[in-house]
């Protein structure tokens, strides 16, 4: 009990009000040994934190507004991507839709128009939007405030674009995100786009707390919301699945659960500034929990509607998600080939596990029950690679393992070292070019 008091006294001094309400509400649901952890991890995260966004360079910017202009010229804008950004909007607060309105119309890229669906019970905010005198900027009252899925698909049917993309009036685009989207739709035509993330605060003047994504991982999608912001989607795509308003608090994400998986794109750089204030979801507690139940609720849809036998539970870490297949993942999941965990030594601290292909150990020097950044040393996810020594196999991978390995799985008795290192990795590369998932799970722990 005393290592916790004695984090809580330091996050107080440090006048951290809100990791301390944090830090209680987690100790209710975990107990006081994870709550040590996560409050010595809370704790350094913000003693070490210097995170700061760095917008392009004006030069920068002024070459990607040259570039556009060039194109659009020569080809007009036929032969450039319309954007048709969707904007759902109640009572929107004045210096928000205008900072909002700004970042959109600073973009680089210019081919791009906002449909702003109004579900106010007036029509102040036309007043607010028809004084810029833009055309790109698209206003629609609508006939009721239905919530934010509601009056997104009506947003929805209101857009010229190929692609959609989702953004709340009260977050923030940095200027190049528009052209950055569109780089990757000139170059590879995906379905989806998302991008990396962080937060602001309420006068958009601080940053912080980066949510530097991974590219699409399947196992880790199942576990949490992670692609959230900035989301673009074909249009055609958008308006077959829709929103789903029996989702609100989490309708993006239950968006990507029913979403085809096969042309999704990762843009690895922050596009998006999400504002944190006590009326946004990223600011208030209240909203996060509806949030959460709504994600929970939309992952269950998912699995019913894959007929996959699985429970789905909040886990240690709100917002993040611990699902339970029935029987196992190799009998409910035909896709996962092998599942791997964490490999400690005598101080609980990782040594082995999951592996980059170049044999690198993620949470190297981690103890057991660390979660790491964004949660990832305690979150299933897909992997490059995963240890020998703490890791099991579906029974079609056996004759593999016995050709790898030179021995029977049945044994599955190894030793860390090199061989086995380059022996797991070349294990796991050959199971994925048979169409398997090599599959991180932060719940098996192997003490060596």
């Amino acid at each position: 009990m005393r290592p916790v008091l004695h984090l809580l006294i330091s996050l107080g001094r440090m006048a951290l009000i809100e990791d301390i309400r944090k830090t209680i509400r987690y100790a209710g649901r975990n107990g006081l040994a994870d709550t040590y952890y996560a409050a010595k991890e809370r704790l350094r995260e913000k003693v070490g934190a210097s995170y700061q966004y760095e917008a392009p360079a004006l030069d920068t910017l002024q070459a990607q507004k040259e570039e556009y202009l060039s194109k659009a010229q020569g080809a007009g804008d036929a032969g450039l991507p319309l954007i048709s950004i969707l904007v759902p909007m109640y009572n929107p607060q004045e210096s928000f839709l205008r900072e909002m309105i700004g970042s959109v119309l600073a973009q680089t890229y210019e081919n791009f128009e906002v449909i702003l669906a109004d579900g106010s019970p007036d029509e102040s905010a036309e007043a607010i939007i028809s004084g810029y005198g833009d055309p790109r900027l698209r206003y629609h009252h609508l006939d009721r405030n239905g919530g934010i899925s509601y009056n997104t698909n009506l947003a929805a049917g209101y857009a010229a674009g190929d692609y959609v993309a989702l953004l709340d009036y009260d977050d923030l685009l940095t200027p190049d995100a528009i052209r950055e989207v569109t780089q990757k739709i000139l170059l590879d035509g995906p379905e989806i786009i998302y991008s990396d993330e962080d937060k602001c605060d309420a006068a958009a003047e601080k940053y912080f707390e980066p949510n530097i994504k991974p590219d699409f991982n399947r196992d880790y999608l199942l576990t949490n919301n992670y692609i959230c912001h900035f989301l673009v989607m074909r249009t055609a795509l958008f308006r077959a699945l829709r929103l789903r308003s029996e989702f609100d608090g989490a309708q993006d994400y239950d968006l990507m659960l029913r979403a085809p998986w096969s042309c999704i794109c990762h843009i690895p750089k922050v596009l998006y500034h999400w504002r944190t204030h006590s009326l946004s979801t990223a600011g208030n507690p209240g909203s996060k929990d509806y949030a959460y139940e709504s994600g929970k609720r939309a992952l269950e849809e998912y699995f019913r509607a894959c007929h996959i036998s699985a429970k789905v539970e909040h886990s240690r870490h709100r917002g993040f998600y611990q699902v339970t297949y029935e029987p196992d993942i190799f009998t409910a999941r035909e896709d996962v080939g092998v599942v791997g965990g964490k490999i400690i030594d005598a101080r609980k601290k990782i040594v082995g596990g999951m592996m980059t292909q170049d044999g690198q150990v993620l949470f190297l020097g981690m103890h057991v029950m660390e979660s790491g950044y964004m949660h990832r040393a305690d979150t299933v996810q897909d992997a490059d690679a995963v240890d020998v020594r703490c890791m099991q196999i579906r029974p079609e991978l056996h004759t593999l393992y016995q050709s790898v390995f030179n021995a029977s799985y049945d044994d599955h008795i190894m030793q860390g070292d090199a061989l086995q290192k380059v022996r797991s990795i070349e294990f796991c590369n050959k199971a994925r070019e048979m169409g398997y998932l090599i599959v991180f799970d932060p719940a098996m722990v192997k003490q060596i």
